[in-house]
Parts: structure tokens; C-alpha cells; sequence
């Protein structure tokens, strides 16, 4: 069993949502990296925002997997370890990548190898703690005055909107690693607007 101070760093303000991530509009996400406390934190934020990764798989990143074009994510650090996945990057997102792999190398008085974690850790050889970051993540989330944030948000965000802009869901699983269009499916909400634009279409 967890104990209270465990929990809230686990899934800050979550509670409140009956177990589901809030999910953030595109604003709202800006306000929300903005006010991370760390660099580090920031582009691993925009990393699980823009490929709707799960912040484990985030984490465990090797520069070998960031390409000009994509990010991959090979199935040893996948949930399951049964599939890899590529997710295409665009010019917006590529180059915040690009500008923390000069931040990577300024601050490590080196180029990052291939083998280098994208989010090192504070030890050598491993990648940043889950702590550090849903630490950093609830103090941005109570900072920004944002309830029901939790790393999961960045997913549940980019999926849904990735869904209400008519992406189809079979491309959604291919891009965010689910199992089953069921799971997948729990994981989306749907806007006030889109059920108002689905009502006016019932006539």
C-alpha cells in the first residue's frame, strides 16, 4: 500500500478525476511546460506531448532514437515489450529536439553518443527518475492552476485531439502503442463542441 506522501507525487491532483488525467487543451499545455522547473523537465514534457508516449518510455529515450524525421521507440522500453514504434516528428517539435541536443552537449561538455540517455539521471549510466519529474509536474500543475494533471495528461491530450481533428483510431494505435482500439478508446474524451456538432448532425 502507498502511503499519502507517495501518492501525491505519483499522480498530483488526479484524484479528483476519478483516476483519469486531465486533458489539456493546447494552451493550457504551453502554460503548463512553461512553468516546469528544469529544462530537462520541459522538452521531456514536449516529447510525451507530441508523441503521446508514456513518460516511462520517455524517460529510457537513447539519442539513437531521435532521427531528423522521427522518434523511435524500440520495444525494449515499451509497455509489453511487444512492438516498436516510430513516430513521425514535425518542424516544430524537431526542432526542440535540436536545441536540447546543443543544450545535452553544453551541459555534458560533450556530443551525446548514440548509447547516451536523451534524459539522463542524476548517476551516470541511467536515465532522469520518474520522482523527479511528477515532482517538478505537480508543482507546474498547482503554479498553473491546473487540476487532475498527471504525466498521463500529455498522452490522454494528444490523443484526443489527434481524434477530434478526424485522425483515424487505427492510426492513433499505431502511433501511441495500444493493444486494443478498446483501450485506446479510454483513453479519449470528447469536447462540449464535438458532442454539439455530433447533435446537430442527428436531424
Amino acid at each position: 500500500m502507498l502511503l499519502a506522501s507517495q501518492q501525491s507525487w505519483l499522480s498530483p491532483m488526479k484524484t479528483k478525476r476519478y483516476g483519469q488525467s486531465a486533458v489539456l487543451t493546447s494552451n493550457q499545455l504551453d502554460t503548463l511546460i512553461s512553468a516546469l522547473q528544469g529544462r530537462h523537465h520541459q522538452v521531456l514534457a514536449e516529447v510525451c506531448r507530441r508523441t503521446a508516449c508514456r513518460i516511462s518510455e520517455a524517460r529510457q529515450l537513447t539519442w539513437a532514437s531521435v532521427t531528423s524525421s522521427a522518434v523511435v521507440f524500440p520495444k525494449t522500453i515499451t509497455k509489453g515489450k511487444l512492438n516498436s514504434r516510430t513516430v513521425p516528428t514535425t518542424e516544430k517539435f524537431q526542432r526542440i529536439l535540436t536545441d536540447w541536443r546543443h543544450e545535452w552537449a553544453a551541459l555534458n561538455g560533450r556530443q551525446p553518443k548514440p548509447v547516451d540517455f536523451v534524459f539522463p539521471g542524476r548517476f551516470a549510466g541511467e536515465p532522469m527518475s520518474s520522482r523527479g519529474f511528477m515532482d517538478a509536474l505537480s508543482r507546474a500543475a498547482r503554479k498553473s492552476g491546473l487540476e487532475g494533471v498527471s504525466s498521463h495528461s500529455f498522452r490522454r491530450s494528444a490523443l484526443s485531439s489527434a481524434s477530434e481533428a478526424g485522425i483515424p483510431l487505427a492510426a492513433l494505435r499505431a502511433l501511441s502503442g495500444h493493444q486494443s482500439l478498446q483501450t485506446l478508446q479510454r483513453y479519449l474524451e470528447v469536447s462540449q463542441t464535438a458532442k454539439e456538432q455530433a447533435a446537430a448532425a442527428f436531424a
